[in-house]
């Protein structure tokens, strides 16, 4: 897979995307995902009105997820593909969380909590996208106070990748609701960041405080 280098990560005002070709089809994913919730259930995270979230944790190494291949296979392999996809950076995942989202769920507006010692920039994997549901980005006032224009809004499909670092975590605020569908979510952060992109977090204006729905 061809992804976009660190320079265009940290410093895009708007998510970086990428549209891949995933090995297997979207019930394969969902089928696993399924599997996964039942066999992992002290990992599964559910609130009413929210997508169900099952929490992967930390992979500093391969083995740290070897656990889960034989539940999931599929979307283990995919997530190995996309991180060895970083040509130019070592990406360790600080964490990874499968999304289910079904009807009328909703992650309202936010912020990622984004440093320079554990979380780079973010990315989101489509595996599966049924029904109706949007991914929205609005820009965040000079002030912090308040939400501005929608600068961004669309129906991410199967192998929708989205990347979205520092400079547009500090610009823009998202949330995602959707009617069915299923994504992979990493966080992502390597060391090899930390000095030469210290001036991306020194001029960042103070984060977006309120959730707005």
């Amino acid at each position: 897979w061809s992804l976009p280098s660190v320079d265009e990560i940290a410093f895009s005002n708007r998510p970086v995307v990428r549209q891949i070709a995933l090995e297997k089809c979207e019930g394969d994913y969902i089928a696993e995902g399924e599997t996964m919730r039942e066999s992992f259930p002290e990992l599964v995270w559910s609130q009413s009105g929210k997508p169900t979230k099952v929490c992967l944790g930390p992979r500093g190494q391969r083995e740290d997820w070897d656990r889960f291949k034989s539940v999931c296979p599929s979307i283990v392999e995919a997530v190995e593909q996309l991180l060895h996809s970083f040509s130019d950076q070592k990406v360790e995942v600080t964490f990874g969380d499968v999304l289910d989202y079904g009807p009328g769920h909703l992650l309202g507006w936010h912020q990622d909590s984004m440093d320079l010692t554990r979380h780079l920039f973010t990315v989101v994997l489509t595996l599966a996208s049924e029904g109706s549901g949007r991914c929205e980005w609005r820009k965040i006032a000079e002030d912090g106070q308040e939400l501005q224009e929608v600068v961004s809004s669309t129906m991410p499909a199967l192998g929708n990748l989205a990347i979205h670092g520092l400079t547009c975590n500090n610009e823009l605020a998202h949330r995602v609701f959707w009617d069915e569908g299923r994504r992979l979510a990493l966080a992502c952060a390597t060391d090899k960041w930390e000095k030469k992109f210290s001036s991306c977090v020194s001029h960042c204006r103070s984060c977006f405080a309120a959730l707005l729905k």
